[in-house]
This record gives C-alpha cells, sequence and structure tokens, in this order.
C-alpha cells in the first residue's frame, strides 16, 4: 500500500493550521470589533454565554500563536501519517 511520508504530512498540517491562525491575528489586528461579534456569536452557537474579550492586537503574540500553532499541526500531521503508515503495513 501508499505509505505518507511523515514530516511531509506534518509540514502541510501545520502550515494549514498556522495560517488559519496568521488570520486570526490578521483579523484581530485590522477588525477588533467585528472579531469580538464573532466570538460572541460562536459563543451562542455553542449554547455558551461566558465574558470573552478579544484584547488589543500584540505583534509577539501574534508570532507565539503561529509558530505554536505550526507546531501543534506539524506534531498532529505527523503523527496521523504514522498511524496511517502503521495499519496500512498491518494489512487493514
Amino acid at each position: 500500500m501508499h505509505t505518507i511520508h511523515k514530516k511531509a504530512a506534518g509540514f502541510a498540517v501545520g502550515l494549514v493550521v498556522a495560517l488559519l491562525h496568521a488570520l486570526l491575528a490578521v483579523g484581530v489586528w485590522a477588525m477588533p470589533d467585528v472579531m469580538q461579534a464573532l466570538v460572541n456569536f460562536d459563543m451562542a452557537l455553542h449554547f455558551m454565554k461566558m465574558d470573552v474579550v478579544v484584547q488589543p492586537f500584540s505583534f509577539g503574540g501574534a508570532v507565539g500563536l503561529v509558530v505554536l500553532a505550526f507546531c501543534v499541526g506539524y506534531c498532529v500531521g505527523h503523527t496521523l501519517a504514522s498511524l496511517y503508515n502503521w495499519k496500512s503495513r498491518r494489512g487493514n
């Protein structure tokens, strides 16, 4: 069966997750009021009411968010590729 390259899968998942979080950071920078409304809307969709406040934009915080998101996404992609390769070697 076909095997998945673990590093490539990790990089791909990490990149997608990092880009989504970079988009979130840009949204907080460019339009914090809209992002606050989206958070409130999301909480209402999940039947929750919490005081969640979008804080002012911080460049250092945004970089940390994107780097952490990439690292977690990389680990998830690498792990899922490893599990797929292991399962496919076992013969389904």
